[in-house]
């Protein structure tokens, strides 16, 4: 097995094996709750882990590098013509949907 993922966020490493069950691969989370035993480790050392076989390995990073791109561009209204950033499925001034 190698770890494929791991995250801080529970959610988002739990949405990363979504995605790899989605596409037919197995994986195995481990660490899902060891934030408790924080105090005497590395906070790394707890985060919420993904792991798959090693012979998965090449297609799970590509299938979770879609995860991390990140898309920075601002949107404007189409509304009331106000800029909002990527995040924001609904413009933050007037409530307008983002398409």
């Amino acid at each position: 097995m190698k770890k494929v993922f791991t995250d801080a966020n529970l959610s988002l490493v739990a949405n990363a094996a979504n995605v790899l069950h989605m596409a037919g691969l197995a994986s195995e989370m481990r660490n899902t709750y060891a934030g408790g035993a924080s105090g005497g480790l590395a906070f790394t050392e707890v985060w919420p882990e993904l792991w798959v076989a090693e012979e998965h390995l090449a297609q799970a990073q590509t299938l979770l590098a879609v995860l991390s791109e990140e898309d920075d561009r601002e949107w404007h209204c189409s509304q009331c013509k106000e800029g909002n950033g990527a995040n924001f499925k609904l413009c933050w001034r007037c409530g307008a949907s983002a398409t």
